[in-house]
């Protein structure tokens, strides 16, 4: 604003020329005052010169040092007294004007709604940049903070008026300030504009804290006294009525220095919950506006950090004293320090502390103690099952709350339920944590530490209640308490650890009042005895219950067991067991801690299956059942393996390093479990198998060695004995691939107690994303189906194809991921012809091109943003500097008075050439910034969608001619900026600025230039300006458009190409860490985890259909994928059917007579097991039933069976060292048929 080349010598008409001026801005004539100062400005750029700015106080004072300062020259008498009086009277006009513009807000808005200032930021800005012209800038900013606090005290006063409820007390105060927050907000946005332009930040930050967040204080002090008050009288005079809390006590809880009638009032319970939605909405305030301010100044606000005085003082005359013109005598500036955010809010809640202390005691105690009590009746009715609720029924009303405070835990690691007298507390502590966590200033303390120590009393009286139910267990409750016990202790223990954190996120040392230890470490002692007890009495009634059936293992009888025509009961009753076990686990439990328990258990049953199998010497009627009984097991444990896996190689490999796992002390239950069922198999291989089968095996080992030895043979695993087509030697060896792995990936997917999102992201981009194409080939969109579909199904499939676009194209990892994964899709709806016409709104398009050009708009934003501070700011320009001379000239008495020594030349208005040439300059400004960021809005896209533009331009061959120059991408790129340019409503949007017609008009020009650029015909010649524009650039730069393009596809072409080559090798490969990696990146992108949840259900909800393509069935060539799938119905399929599951494996029927008759294939199974160890074989094949002494045997069966006693047996008159087991005799005290084992190795 001001000139900064040294001074012309002043006449002596200076005078004259004040007065003149003085004299037309008390005419009536309009505009004036834009007349005036435009007329300053130019006097100050033409002829250099400064007029002066010095304070107020200076100004009336030239003798002072204040107005030692290069300035109009003056002659030491009282014409210079003179001149400065009439300098002073003219400015003090001007800032009248300037000062009530800026001031100007909207009038006739309904009552109670807060004022909205009509001026755009360009406006403000130039106001202020003129007062800037005529006052030091410290003055005129303290009188804009002045100003700026009458107005945020407007708009809070407008919002505590209009509460829509009629809500009284505390209750109107945290309505009220819940109102103001979205309208100060927004003012504090449009602020930070404005003063960013025309101060530094570390001075905005003092004007805010004074302005804004001191006003926000001051009305909230203020209305908080009113409240305090009447809050004092009603609480107090119904003291003597029977209240809630009226028998206890409050004198104790007040500070001494409280009168009496303070120490005898208390607050109510919904007066406290009134203030902790006060504290949330405030919390939620300071939390958004340090956000705003550290990305608008780049100065870290996010932190707490002790709080400092602002640089701008607090005026302190009121708001009369800045409209009228008066300069107000408020501290000047000072020097920009280090400045912090000002939240003083808390100390408005001080006097309450004592009240607040004592209400938040009583109200946490009668919480605990009633749901304890409701819970003990219940409980003494005969209710003995736990009452549980899900965790998502307990979360509380408050929007601001659940945001902010109800931090959840990773699915993964969450409980599913909880008990209901444990949620209903913990939802009590829930809502009053924003009230502790709000008071951390030491005056507030109070309040807090009567948080924490209500917390402590609550957990303790909850983990002793949960403890004696425990207890209960077995002997007067059911075990399905169990899991709902240790799942409620898990939820407290999270909570509390979540209060921990919440309570101890602030720098203030002081203010770092926590939780104790002692809750959360007895939840953790508690939570492990519980798990301890859980495993160990499932354990107990498998070992002295379930699998004690004294008619199934009655071997010796000589009777076969049911005609030989079932396996036992008790193997039946276990699974049927297991299976309830792993539904109440999975109901209750985290995901984790269930498979964990469920395959603790498995493996340590299995344990006692293995040692009673490999014991047995049955009957030759019975030793048929040792077969189907183990059979059966291996059955049940396969399809429970699924349920305790964590990967496809879990289920099918034994990992060596599991071994190691388990000797230091870790628990690796699929490797336990295939090590105790391959000795399942050896028991059924050597004790069942036919004696021929034996014997030609075994003998022929060993005339070949004295002693078995291992042969260089394919180890045979249960798995691949059980089911060799599934499990082929090659994939018990090197892993599942293709296909197969995917069914794999489905069937543990599907048996997890909930959704694995990294095993879930695996199987989407198995296989070239095999998986999603599979699911979209045999859907609506690309089946044409004779039968009608409902519009919800219609609706979910748009819904999934959203999901799936949203979640594949945010892995910049494998870029080819989205466009594989829709392929079927794509080409089946023809939806490349639609990325040629991306930027075209008017016609209906499928949903992933309204997900593709929300994307590209997205890219374009920035750019949009800047053309149209471009068209604002040039004519903002225009009209500001030349419009008052042009429209409304100035008067010749004025003009006569100029000083003459200043050689000033009037405006002649003859502006309409420089106009047209100024606004093709910026047309070609704007040109060159649009072509020269069109690499980065391409950059800004993700590279899946790079990727896919790339390969519909191969598909667009009819468009080549239109496209040979920029390809696709650019194409609809430009597009999507010439649509932009042409919704103006939408740029008013994206940047948050008003446009007017002259900025509408730029904004208009610069879409026809683009779209001549693009070769775009439109009706009609394109206009002259346009072409003087393209002439020009072209002139000035020649083709230097095309290269731009050109530049910006190679660039696209190259990124996607070096990025597919790199991670190409990594995509085809996707390891557990680079899955996980990539899971990182969907998480933090908004909505990625729910995507995931949205995708889960539907392949759940498709599970028959996905099992029957991947298995390559032709049975169901009808069936189609159902979309309209809510989680409730997915999960339905995978609940505990009692009547169902008795004789169930899974959903498939289980028929006893194909066990019995199971075909084992002996010539492949035996040999494998040829090296196996010599003690091993004699301890079981001693158990055969045709090695026994009395048994009916054929001359050819006696005579193998002899010869193998020959060589693996002593003879029946000596002993030898081969003898020293003595496994030939039965023990005196065996009964059942059950031998003692011959070596303990067998055993495990």
């Amino acid at each position: 604003m001001r000139a900064q080349n040294t001074l012309k010598p002043l006449s002596t008409d200076l005078l004259d020329f004040f007065r003149a001026l003085q004299q037309y801005l008390k005419s009536e004539e309009e505009g004036k005052e834009e007349v005036t100062l435009q007329l300053l400005l130019n006097l100050s750029a033409q002829c250099g010169v400064r007029f002066p700015c010095s304070s107020s106080s200076s100004s009336l004072h030239p003798n002072l040092p204040g107005s030692s300062v290069h300035t109009i020259h003056m002659v030491k008498d009282d014409s210079s007294l003179e001149i400065q009086e009439a300098w002073d009277a003219v400015r003090l006009q001007l800032r009248r004007f300037l000062v009530a513009r800026l001031s100007y807000y909207t009038s006739g808005h309904p009552p109670g709604s807060p004022q909205i200032s009509t001026l755009t930021i360009l406006e403000r800005v130039h106001y202020l940049q003129q007062l800037f012209f005529l006052y030091p800038e410290c003055e005129v900013l303290t009188d804009y903070q002045g100003l700026k606090q009458q107005y945020v005290l407007s708009i809070l006063h407008s919002s505590m008026s209009s509460s829509p409820g009629g809500e009284t007390g505390f209750d109107r105060v945290a309505m009220g300030f819940c109102n103001m927050v979205q309208h100060v907000t927004r003012a504090l946005t449009e602020e930070l504009q404005v003063l960013l332009r025309v101060a530094e930040p570390q001075v905005v930050l003092g004007l805010l804290n004074v302005a804004y967040f001191g006003a926000v204080t001051q009305e909230l002090t203020s209305q908080m006294e009113r409240e305090f008050e009447t809050a004092q009288r009603d609480n107090t005079a119904l003291s003597s009525k029977i209240k809630k809390y009226s028998a206890r006590s409050r004198a104790t809880v007040a500070p001494m220095e409280l009168p009496l009638k303070s120490r005898s009032f208390s607050l109510t319970s919904h007066q406290l919950r009134a203030l902790t939605q006060l504290a949330c909405v405030l919390l939620g305030f300071e939390r958004d506006v340090r956000e705003l301010i550290t990305n608008s100044t780049f100065i870290n606000c996010t932190g707490d950090t002790p709080t400092l005085k602002g640089i701008l003082k607090k005026p302190k005359e009121d708001s009369s004293s800045t409209t009228d013109g008066k300069k107000p005598t408020a501290d000047k500036l000072h020097t920009p320090e280090a400045q912090t955010l000002e939240f003083n809010w808390r100390s408005a809640f001080s006097r309450l502390v004592p009240h607040m202390e004592h209400c938040v005691k009583v109200v946490l105690d009668d919480v605990c103690a009633k749901n304890l009590q409701q819970e003990e009746a219940l409980h003494s009715s005969g209710h003995t099952l736990v009452t549980l609720s899900l965790i998502a029924d307990f979360s509380v009303s408050n929007k601001h709350l659940k945001e902010d405070f109800f931090y959840k835990d990773s699915e993964r690691d969450a409980p599913k339920m909880t008990a209901k007298f444990c949620g209903a507390i913990l939802t009590e502590l829930d809502a009053l944590l924003p009230l502790a966590v709000a008071c951390r200033d030491i005056s507030l303390l109070g309040v807090r530490s009567s948080f924490v120590e209500a917390c402590s009393r609550a957990a303790f009286a909850m983990l002793g209640r949960l403890q004696e139910r425990a207890l209960e267990v077995p002997s007067s409750a059911p075990l399905k308490n169990l899991p709902a016990l240790l799942a409620s202790c898990i939820y407290v223990q999270q909570r509390l650890e979540h209060y921990n954190v919440m309570l101890k996120d602030s720098s203030t040392a002081s203010a770092k009042i926590s939780l104790t230890l002692l809750p959360i470490q007895r939840c953790h002692e508690i939570v492990e005895a519980l798990r301890q007890q859980l495993t160990s009495y499932c354990i107990q009634v498998c070992l002295t219950c379930i699998l004690q059936d004294a008619e199934s293992h009655d071997w010796a009888d000589p009777k076969p067991f049911y005609e030989g025509e079932r396996c036992s009961f008790s193997l039946q009753m276990w699974f049927y067991f297991l299976c309830g076990l792993r539904s109440d686990l999975w109901a209750v439990l985290p995901s984790e801690l269930a498979k964990d328990v469920l395959g603790y258990v498995l493996a340590e049953t299995l344990q006692l299956l293995v040692r009673r199998y490999s014991r047995v010497r049955a009957s030759y009627k019975r030793h048929l059942q040792i077969r189907c009984d183990i059979t059966a097991v291996l059955l049940y444990v396969e399809h429970l393996m699924w349920s305790v896996s964590e990967t496809a190689e879990d289920v099918i490999l034994i990992n060596p390093s599991s071994e190691i796992t388990i000797i230091g002390g870790g628990s690796d239950w699929p490797y336990q479990i295939h090590s105790l069922c391959d000795q399942l198999l050896t028991v059924l291989l050597v004790v069942t198998a036919p004696i021929s089968f034996v014997h030609r095996t075994f003998m022929n080992s060993a005339s070949k060695d004295s002693a078995p030895r291992q042969l260089e043979r394919p180890v045979v695993r249960w798995l691949n004995a059980i089911n060799p087509d599934l499990f082929t030697e090659q994939v018990i060896r090197d892993g599942v691939m293709g296909e197969a792995a995917l069914a794999c990936q489905l069937k543990l997917l599907t048996s997890d107690p909930g959704c694995s999102p990294k095993l879930l992201l695996g199987m989407l981009l198995h296989e070239d994303c095999h998986l999603p194409r599979i699911l979209l080939e045999n859907s609506y969109f690309c089946q044409e189906t004779d039968s009608e579909m409902s519009t919800e199904n219609y609706k979910a499939g748009d819904d999934f194809i959203v999901a799936l676009f949203n979640l594949f194209s945010c892995l910049n990892n494998v870029p080819k991921a989205l466009t594989q994964a829709l392929q079927p899709y794509l080409e089946k709806a023809h939806i490349w012809k639609y990325l040629y016409t991306l930027a075209d709104t008017t016609q209906k398009a499928p949903v992933v091109i309204d997900c593709i050009r929300t994307l590209v708009t997205k890219s374009t934003n920035s750019i949009l943003v800047h053309l149209v501070s471009l068209a604002l700011a040039w004519q903002s320009t225009e009209e500001c500097s030349k419009a008052a001379l042009f429209k409304r000239k100035v008067p010749e008495s004025v003009l006569a008075k100029i000083p003459k020594d200043w050689n000033y030349g009037a405006p002649d208005g003859r502006g309409k050439d420089t106009t047209s040439k100024t606004v093709i300059s910026l047309a070609i400004q704007a040109l060159s910034f649009i072509f020269t960021n069109l690499p980065l809005a391409v950059a800004s896209l993700p590279l899946s969608i790079r990727f896919l533009f790339q390969m519909a331009e191969k598909h667009l061959s009819q468009h080549a001619r239109q496209l040979r120059s920029m390809g696709l991408l650019l194409w609809a790129l430009l597009g999507c900026l010439i649509q932009g340019l042409e919704d103006l409503d939408a740029l008013e949007k994206i940047s948050g600025l008003a446009l007017d017609c002259g900025a509408k008009d730029y904004l208009s020009l610069l879409r026809e230039c683009l779209q001549a650029a693009m070769s775009i015909q439109h009706k009609g010649i394109p206009k002259p300006t346009v072409q003087k524009v393209l002439q020009a650039l072209e002139e000035k730069r020649p083709k230097w458009i095309n290269m731009q393009l050109q530049k910006a596809r190679k660039l696209c072409a190259e990124s996607i190409f070096e990025q597919g080559t790199d991670r190409g090798a990594a995509a085809a490969e996707l390891t557990e860490q680079k899955i996980g990696l990539m899971l990182l990146e969907v998480c933090h992108k908004a909505g990625g985890c729910v995507y995931l949840r949205q995708i889960y259900h539907i392949i759940q909800g498709n599970e028959e259909l996905l099992m029957s393509k991947l298995n390559g069935s032709r049975d169901s060539p009808d069936l189609s994928v159902n979309f309209d799938v809510s989680p409730e119905s997915a999960n339905h399929t995978a609940c505990f059917n009692p009547l169902l599951q008795f004789d169930h494996i899974g959903k498939k029927r289980l028929d006893q007579s194909e066990v019995v008759d199971w075909t084992w294939d002996w010539p492949r199974l035996l040999p494998a097991y040829e090296g196996m160890s010599q003690v091993t074989f004699r301890s079981l094949v001693a158990n055969r039933w045709d090695m026994q002494e009395d048994a009916e045997l054929e001359d050819g069966e006696r005579a193998m069976v002899e010869e193998l006693q020959k060589v693996f047996f002593v003879c029946c008159c000596g002993a030898g060292p081969q003898d020293a087991s003595r496994t030939d005799e039965t023990p005196t005290n065996q009964t059942q048929g059950e031998a003692q084992p011959c070596d303990k190795s067998t055993a495990q």
